[in-house]
C-alpha cells in the first residue's frame, strides 16, 4: 500500500471504504428480498408437485404388482424351457452314442463281409485295415456285442417301423438290424469271446445309451429264445476275424522270410508295420532285430576275415587290428543310428531297447577275432607276463603247480622295451576305442530306459547308474568283447611293470655308456676332439629336458647286454681314483636318467587314463611310485654319495679348480629335476582325475597323488642334506682358513693401521676371491635352485664361524668400521652370486652387530632396531667395544 503523507488523506481514504462497503450491503440486501420473493412464487408449483405424486403413486404400485407377476411367469417358463433345453441335450448325446453304436456296427459288419475276399486276393494291407477298423469298432461298443442288435435284415426293418412310433426318445432300436445275415456272425463271436473272457452264460449287454433302450423295448422271452442263436452267431464272428488275423500274420511272417532271403529292406520295414498294427508288436521287433543284426553281422564277418587275411599277407596293405576294431564297432553303432527313428516310430523307447541289446551282445562280437588275433601275434612279448608271474609264483612258494621250473630258469626274460612300449600303446587305444563305443551304448540305454518308464518312480534308476564308477563299463559277463576287454586289460598292468623295469635298465644302461665312453676316450690321447665332437660344457643345462632321452632310449641296440654293458661293469670294478680324474672329459655328458624315466612313466600315465578304469590307472601309477622309490632313487644315492676325503684331496691336487666332481654335482641336480617331476606327475594325476572321473574316484587318486608328493618331498630333503654336505666341504677346502685369519685378527685398530687396511686388505678380498673361483664349478654343474641352497648353507656356515670369533673379540672405532666393512663386502658378494634366494636374513646377525659397534654411545642401542639379536647378544656385542663401560651396558633396556 502506498505511504499516505498526511493526516487528511488517510481520513478520506477511510471514508471511501465506507461508502464502499455501505454499496456492498444494499446490494446483498436487495438480493436476499429477490430470493425471498421467488420462494414465495415457487410454492404453489411445489404444491402441485407433491400432488400429482400422490396421485402416480398408486399407478405405479399397480405397474410394479403387474410387472412382478409377468417376471415370476416369464421365470416359471424358462424353467421348464431349461428342463426341456436339458432333455433334448441328453437326447441329442443319446443320438450321436446311438450313431457311433450303428455306425460301429455297420463297419464291423463290412469287416466281415470283406475281410475274406482280402486276404484270398492277398491284399495284406487292406486285410490289416480291415481288421484294425474291426477292433476299433469294437472298442467303440466297450468290447462286447448287444445281442438284440444281431437280428437278420427283417429284423432291421422291423426295428426301424418301431422306432418311427415311439415318442419316448428310444435310439437304440433303429440300429440293430442294419447288417442283415452277416451281422450274426460279428456277434456270434463277440458273444464267444465275451463267454472266453468272463464264463457267463447271459448275453452281454451292449453299452448303456444304446442297451437302455433295447431292453426297454424289447420282449423278455423273446430275449430268452433269441439267446442262443445270437451267441453262436458272434462265435462265427470272432471265428472270421480271428482267422483273417492268423491268415494275415502267416502270409506277412512268409513274406518276411521272402524278403529276408532276398535283403529286400523296404518290404521287410512294410511286413514289420503290418505285423505290428495286427497287434503281433513283440514278434514283429524281434523278427526286424533279429534280421537287422543277422545282416550286420554277416557283413561284419566278412569285412573282419578279409581284413585278416590281409595283416597275414605282407604283400597286401590291409588296416590295423585298431582300425578294424573301430570299424566294426563304427558298424554296429550307425547300424542303431540309421534305424532309430524306424523303431522309434514303429515299436517305441522298448524297441530301440531291445534293438540296442540285440547289436551289444550279438554284432559286437565281432570284434573277439581281431582282439584274439592281435594276442596272438604279441604272443612272444605276452609270454613273457606269464612267464614273470610263473617265477613271482615260485620264488614266494604260492604256484599251485605240482612242481616248479629249476633254478636256473629264474633269470629274467628279455624284453624289448620298444616292442613292449608299441603293444602298451595299442592296448591302449583298443580299450579306449571300446570304451567310446560303451558309453554310447549306455547312453542310449539310459536315455531309453528313462522314456520307458513313465512314472517318475523309476526314474532315480538311470540316474544313480549314471553316476556309478566307469568300472562298471566293464563288468559285463555275458557280453563275449567285454570278456575280450577284461584278458587284455589282464596283462595291461602286468606287462607295464615288464616295461618298467626293461626301459629303466635301458635307460640306465645308456647313461652309464655315456659316461664309460667319454671317460674313456679322455684317457686315450688324441682322442680329446672326439670328445667335444658330442657337445660343449654348456650342454648339460640345454639338454636336460623332459624329454631328452626318447631318441637314446628308442634307437639304442637291443643287445643290451653285449660290450656296452661289460664296459659299464669294467668302469665299476676300475679304480676309483682314475674315474675322478677323468672328470673334466665328462662334463659334455648330460645327465638325462631322470628325463628319460619320467618322460615313459607319463606317457604310462595317459595311457592307463586311455582305459577309463580306476584299478588299472592305481596299479600303473603305484608302480610308478615304486619305479621311482626303488630303482631311480637308489640309482641318485649311489653316485650323489661324497667320496673318501683322500680321493677329494688327490682330486683338488690334480684340479684345483674342483671341490667336488662334477659328476657328482650332475647327478645332484638330476636328483633335483626328479622331485620337480614327480610333484609334476601327481598334479598331473590329479588334473587327468578331475577331468575324467567322479568325486567318489577322485579321493582316491588324490591320496596316491600325495604319496608321490612325499616321495618328493622326501627327495628334496635328502637333495637339501646332500647339498649342505657340499657347502661343508667347500668351506672347509677353500674358505676356513680365510675366516682362521679373521679369528685370529685383531680389531681393536688405530686410525693408521684402518687406512692401512683401507689399502691392503688383510682377509676378506681373499676369502672372496678365493670363494668366487670355488662356486664357479657348483655354478656351472648346479641348477639355480640347488646353486642357491649351496649358497644359502655356505652363508650360513661362515656367519656362524664369523659370529663366534666376532664374540671373541675386542673392538675399537676404527676396528667397528672395519668389520663393518668386511661384513658388507662378504654380504654384497654372496648376494650377487644368488640366482634366484634373497640371503639377507642369514646376514642379520653380523649386520646387527657391526650396527652395534658403529654406535657413539651405548645408551644409543635403546633406540637402535636390530633384527635377529637377543638383548643378551646384544650386550655381549656392545662389551666387546673397548669404548663402553661394562656398567653402562648392564643398565640398558633392551
Amino acid at each position: 500500500m502506498q505511504r499516505l503523507d498526511n493526516f487528511e488523506e488517510r481520513v478520506d481514504a477511510l471514508l471511501r471504504r465506507i461508502a464502499k462497503g455501505a454499496e456492498r450491503r444494499d446490494e446483498l440486501v436487495e438480493e436476499v428480498s429477490q430470493a425471498v420473493a421467488d420462494t414465495a412464487s415457487l410454492s404453489a408449483c411445489v404444491e402441485e408437485v407433491r400432488a400429482v405424486s400422490r396421485r402416480m403413486l398408486l399407478s405405479f404400485v399397480d405397474t410394479s404388482a403387474s410387472l412382478a407377476r409377468t417376471i415370476g411367469v416369464s421365470a416359471s417358463l424358462a424353467e421348464r424351457s431349461s428342463r426341456r433345453v436339458k432333455q433334448l441335450d441328453a437326447l441329442l448325446r443319446r443320438v450321436r452314442e446311438a450313431q457311433v453304436v450303428a455306425d460301429s456296427l455297420q463297419e464291423m459288419r463290412r469287416t466281415v463281409a470283406g475281410v475274406t475276399d482280402t486276404i484270398d486276393a492277398g491284399e495284406l494291407e487292406r486285410t490289416v485295415e480291415l481288421i484294425c477298423k474291426y477292433e476299433a469298432a469294437s472298442a467303440n461298443l466297450g468290447g462286447r456285442a448287444p445281442s438284440a442288435l444281431l437280428q437278420h435284415d427283417e429284423d432291421e426293418e422291423e426295428g426301424a417301423d418301431a422306432d418311427a412310433g415311439a415318442e419316448n426318445g428310444s435310439v437304440g432300436e433303429p440300429e440293430q438290424g442294419g447288417g442283415g445275415r452277416g451281422d450274426a456272425n460279428v456277434w456270434q463271436a463277440a458273444g464267444a469271446e465275451a463267454e472266453a473272457a468272463d464264463g457267463a452264460e447271459t448275453v452281454p449287454h451292449p453299452p448303456r445309451s444304446a442297451a437302455a433302450q433295447s431292453t426297454g423295448s424289447a420282449d423278455a422271452g423273446g430275449r430268452r429264445r433269441q439267446r442262443h442263436p445270437c451267441r453262436r452267431r458272434r462265435r462265427e464272428a470272432a471265428g472270421i476275424i480271428a482267422s483273417a488275423r492268423e491268415a494275415a500274420r502267416e502270409k506277412l511272417l512268409e513274406k518276411l522270410r521272402t524278403a529276408s532271403r532276398a535283403n529286400d529292406k523296404l518290404t521287410i520295414m512294410h511286413a514289420t508295420r503290418l505285423l505290428t498294427r495286427l497287434g503281433f508288436r513283440e514278434e514283429g521287433c524281434g523278427l526286424y532285430c533279429a534280421w537287422l543284426c543277422e545282416h550286420t553281422i554277416a557283413a561284419l564277418k566278412k569285412m573282419v576275415e578279409r581284413e585278416l587275411r590281409k595283416m597275414d599277407d605282407p604283400t597286401e596293405a590291409g588296416m590295423s587290428h585298431l582300425g578294424l576294431v573301430s570299424t566294426v564297432l563304427d558298424v554296429v553303432v550307425a547300424a542303431f543310428e540309421n534305424e532309430e527313428e524306424f523303431m522309434r516310430e514303429t515299436f517305441g523307447d522298448a524297441g530301440l531297447l531291445r534293438l540296442l541289446t540285440e547289436l551289444h551282445s550279438k554284432s559286437t562280437s565281432q570284434c573277439v577275432p581281431v582282439l584274439k588275433d592281435f594276442l596272438k601275434k604279441r604272443q612272444e612279448v605276452l609270454s613273457s607276463v606269464t612267464a614273470a608271474g610263473d617265477m613271482h609264483a615260485n620264488s614266494t612258494g604260492a604256484s599251485r603247480l605240482p612242481s616248479g621250473p629249476p633254478a636256473s630258469s629264474a633269470a629274467p626274460l628279455p624284453v624289448d622295451p620298444r616292442r613292449t612300449d608299441q603293444i602298451l600303446e595299442e592296448m591302449s587305444h583298443l580299450v579306449s576305442c571300446c570304451h567310446l563305443y560303451w558309453a554310447f551304448a549306455q547312453s542310449k540305454q539310459r536315455e531309453y530306459t528313462h522314456g520307458t518308464a513313465g512314472d517318475a518312480e523309476r526314474q532315480p534308476e538311470p540316474q544313480g547308474a549314471a553316476t556309478d564308477s566307469v568300472d562298471a563299463l566293464w563288468s559285463s559277463r555275458d557280453n563275449p568283447l567285454m570278456n575280450t576287454v577284461q584278458e587284455i586289460l589282464g596283462v595291461f598292468v602286468p606287462l607295464q611293470k615288464l616295461y618298467f623295469d626293461a626301459a629303466f635298465e635301458q635307460a640306465l644302461r645308456l647313461q652309464m655308456d655315456a659316461l664309460h665312453v667319454a671317460a674313456r676316450e679322455a684317457t686315450l690321447p688324441g682322442r680329446g676332439r672326439r670328445a667335444e665332437a658330442h657337445g660343449s660344457p654348456s650342454s648339460p643345462k640345454k639338454a636336460a629336458t623332459f624329454m631328452s632321452g626318447l631318441a637314446a632310449l628308442y634307437t639304442s641296440t637291443a643287445a643290451g647286454g653285449g660290450g656296452g654293458g661289460g664296459a659299464a661293469a669294467a668302469a665299476a670294478a676300475g679304480d676309483e681314483a682314475e674315474e675322478k680324474m677323468t672328470d673334466a672329459a665328462t662334463d659334455h655328458v648330460a645327465i638325462t636318467l631322470p628325463d628319460d624315466v619320467f618322460f615313459f612313466l607319463r606317457i604310462a600315465l595317459h595311457r592307463a587314463v586311455n582305459t577309463k578304469s580306476t584299478q588299472i590307472i592305481s596299479a600303473v601309477f603305484i608302480a610308478c611310485i615304486e619305479l621311482v622309490q626303488s630303482k631311480l632313487v637308489p640309482v641318485l644315492q649311489l653316485n650323489t654319495a661324497l667320496p673318501p676325503p683322500a680321493q677329494l684331496q688327490q682330486l683338488r691336487q690334480r684340479r684345483p679348480d674342483l671341490t667336488l666332481p662334477s659328476r657328482l654335482l650332475r647327478w645332484t641336480a638330476a636328483a633335483h629335476r626328479t622331485t620337480t617331476y614327480a610333484q609334476r606327475l601327481a598334479e598331473e594325476l590329479r588334473q587327468l582325475a578331475r577331468a575324467n572321473f567322479s568325486v567318489k574316484d577322485l579321493l582316491r587318486f588324490t591320496e596316491q597323488a600325495e604319496d608321490m608328493d612325499v616321495l618328493a618331498r622326501e627327495l628334496a630333503e635328502a637333495v637339501s642334506r646332500w647339498v649342505t654336505q657340499y657347502a661343508e666341504v667347500c668351506y672347509q677346502a677353500h674358505l676356513a682358513s680365510h675366516l682362521e685369519r679373521f679369528s685370529a685378527l685383531s680389531y681393536n685398530l688405530t686410525e693408521e693401521v684402518f687406512y692401512h687396511y683401507e689399502l691392503s686388505d688383510p682377509w676378506v678380498q681373499a676369502c672372496v676371491a678365493a670363494a668366487d673361483a670355488a662356486l664357479c664349478p657348483f655354478d656351472a654343474a648346479l641348477d639355480t635352485h640347488c646353486f642357491d641352497m649351496l649358497l644359502l648353507a655356505l652363508v650360513r656356515r661362515v656367519v656362524r664361524t664369523m659370529w663366534q670369533a666376532l664374540l671373541q673379540k675386542s673392538f675399537s672405532g676404527y676396528g667397528a668400521l672395519q668389520v663393518d666393512r668386511d661384513v658388507r663386502t662378504l654380504r654384497a658378494f654372496f648376494l650377487g652370486r644368488a640366482h634366484e634366494l634373497q640371503l639377507r636374513e642369514p646376514f642379520l646377525p653380523l649386520t646387527g652387530a657391526t650396527s652395534l659397534l658403529l654406535l657413539d654411545s651405548p645408551r644409543d642401542a635403546e633406540q637402535d632396531v636390530c633384527e635377529g639379536l637377543t638383548a643378551e647378544e646384544k650386550r655381549r656385542v656392545l662389551g666387546c667395544r673397548v669404548e663402553f663401560k661394562r656398567a653402562e651396558i648392564d643398565r640398558l633396556r633392551l
